[in-house]
């Protein structure tokens, strides 16, 4: 069995997909990899370039080709066919660092079987670099290679929620769970970071930051222009998790409030994309309230959206008691509020 196995989804990525690919068969653990690019209906030259690598490192490198059904299409069409007893996701606009990739898979083989692991990731932008890591404000809350208690983990308030980039799963624990994403709309790695954790009975940590993140492509999905386009997709991704948690059954206190907390964020955020940053126009055409009501049946305590933590000014309560959106000007002032304490955030943690 190959230690870990890493899903490439890719569409349209022919300029970028040899770097992400590059940064992992460099590495000494390539035969311990079971590396899967999976296109999803792209129409450049991702397939030609996914199968050229195929080719040289056959013994690392497997293709699935499919018609395009968007993003968790692909980690659904690749899960069955995994080698690797651990899996993570590496987006084909992203890449791995070669010499942590080499680390990382040696700490695989020590950790005794847990069925998450959670690392720190750098985070790429026009800026510059940064470790982002695992917990709240970078504090050293847990060891390292040492599996611990996923409700003591849920219970003790140093993690919030996951990110995709942070996190590997032992396969067989998705599997066993019959693990899939949703199809047809995008964001749904938010899902990667939510779904198992109904079953996650361990969680081991590492300082190995492996995943490096490319925000500072044009056009990529995390970038605000491109999300309030596709906000119907984060809305949906929204709903399927908080309906999902409404109708699980014998869910520990601990981990219900854990899971509750990361639904309730992602609601927040996609609430605070209709209040602060859409235009007036797309605002005006919204289902707005139909998705406010949808939030607040189904939302597991009461619905606030902040500015963010340092500035209290909740623009729903503005919206339900006004009818009506803060002001252009005054939006444009909170947005630039909150993008200065942002920049704070980083330069202190």
């Amino acid at each position: 069995m190959k230690t870990l196995s890493i899903i490439i989804p890719t569409y349209n990525l022919e300029a970028l997909l040899p770097l992400c690919l590059d940064s992992i068969v460099a590495s000494k653990a390539l035969p311990r990899l079971d590396v899967v690019v999976v296109n999803d209906g792209s129409r450049d030259g991702s397939l030609a370039v996914a199968k050229g690598y195929a080719k040289r490192y056959a013994d690392s490198v497997r293709v699935i080709d499919k018609p395009n059904g968007n993003y968790g299409s692909t980690i659904n069409a690749a899960l069955p066919t995994l080698e690797g007893k651990y899996v993570k996701i590496l987006d084909a606009d992203d890449a791995f660092d070669t010499a942590a990739l080499d680390s990382y898979v040696e700490y695989l083989e020590q950790i005794c079987g847990a069925d998450m692991v959670v690392g720190p990731y750098v985070e790429i932008t026009r800026e510059g670099e940064r470790k982002v890591d695992y917990n709240l404000y970078s504090k050293r809350v847990y060891g390292i290679g040492v599996p611990y208690n996923a409700e003591q983990i849920f219970g003790e308030g140093s993690i919030r929620f996951f990110a995709m980039h942070s996190v590997a799963y032992r396969t067989e624990l998705l599997r066993e769970m019959e693990y899939r994403q949703t199809e047809g709309v995008s964001y749904t790695d938010q899902e990667w970071c939510f779904y198992p954790l109904f079953r996650v009975d361990t969680i081991a940590f590492t300082e190995i930051a492996l995943y490096r993140y490319n925000l500072a492509r044009e056009g990529q999905t995390m970038d605000s222009v491109v999300q309030l386009k596709n906000i119907s997709h984060l809305t949906k991704v929204v709903e399927k998790m908080a309906l999902w948690l409404d109708g699980a059954e014998g869910l520990s206190g601990v981990r219900y409030d854990f899971l509750a907390g990361v639904v309730m964020r992602r609601m927040q955020t996609v609430l605070r994309k209709y209040l602060l940053e859409m235009e007036e126009q797309q605002f005006a055409a919204s289902n707005f309230g139909e998705v406010v009501a949808l939030f607040k049946l189904i939302a597991p305590e009461k619905l606030t959206v902040m500015v963010n933590g340092a500035l209290p000014i909740d623009l729903l309560a503005r919206w339900q008691s006004k009818g009506r959106r803060y002001s252009y000007i005054v939006r444009m002032i909170l947005m630039a509020a909150d993008r200065l304490m942002q920049r704070v955030y980083k330069l202190i943690f």
